[in-house]
């Protein structure tokens, strides 16, 4: 898939939710600018809205094809919203999808299995409305964050991210990416040694420069998965044999 696929505007009708305002900003600027096709989508809420925001985020991956259409706030109901997915994930026909959501869920006490379950849903919509079975779409979960502010919910949090890892090791197409150990400094996220100046001062966002921290993780996994899902193209264009192997997790 790439930029000379068919390209239909894309629409949101504002239905008085709490995030119709930047919904219908993203779809103005895809609308005026159009983003090429088939290309690296990352969606979640804050931790990726504020990568987007606080630094070059295209230079950080240059040069894969990244698109940030993050939205503060987010929780994982939110991402399963038919007209959020119409808005800001189908239209893009991405290949590979990075997510980053249920922290806003913990705060709200949502428990851990409702988001590995939401998850599991978003991934199952866009099974059904992306790629194929041939050519499936990755989608790379990055760990919620331990970080100091959710000290109160981290028995819940680390639940969430157990059982979001196993579902991912147990299904084809899905990856786990661990950034927590980076956040502290004996490299292990089960301690309480976080490292308090990569956090504002809320002790929840992120300063500009903690994402180099984990940046490393993140784009190797994005660019395993990225490279497996071009393999599977090259192959399908050419007739050869099986794909880039099975899934990214």
């Amino acid at each position: 898939m790439g930029s000379s696929l068919a390209r239909a505007p894309i629409s949101y009708e504002p239905r008085g939710e709490w995030f119709d305002g930047e919904i219908r900003r993203f779809v103005r600027l895809d609308n005026a600018d159009p983003p090429a096709l088939g290309g690296i989508l990352f969606v979640g809420s804050s931790i990726f809205r504020e990568w987007r925001e606080a630094r070059d985020f295209d230079a950080d991956f240059a040069p894969l094809p990244v698109l940030n259409r993050a939205f503060g706030g987010s929780q994982t109901d939110d991402l399963l919203d038919d007209a959020v997915l119409e808005a800001v994930v189908f239209p893009h026909r991405p290949r590979v999808i990075v997510y980053y959501c249920g922290s806003n869920d913990l705060n709200w006490g949502v428990p851990p299995e409702r988001i590995r379950d939401n998850f599991a849903c978003f991934h199952r919509a866009v099974r059904a409305r992306l790629g194929s079975a041939r050519d499936p779409v990755r989608i790379l979960f990055v760990s919620i964050n331990r970080a100091p502010q959710k000290r109160p919910v981290w028995r819940q949090l680390d639940a969430a991210n157990a059982l979001v890892a196993a579902h991912c090791a147990a299904t084809p197409n899905l990856a786990f990416v661990d950034v927590n150990p980076r956040l502290f400094e004996s490299g292990d996220a089960s301690g309480e040694d976080f490292r308090a100046r990569l956090f504002r001062d809320d002790g929840l966002h992120f300063r500009p420069e903690a994402y180099d921290e984990f940046l490393p993780d993140v784009r190797e996994a994005v660019e395993k998965a990225w490279n497996e899902a071009r393999g599977e193209e090259a192959d399908g264009a050419t007739g050869g044999g099986g794909g880039g192997g099975g899934g990214a997790g």
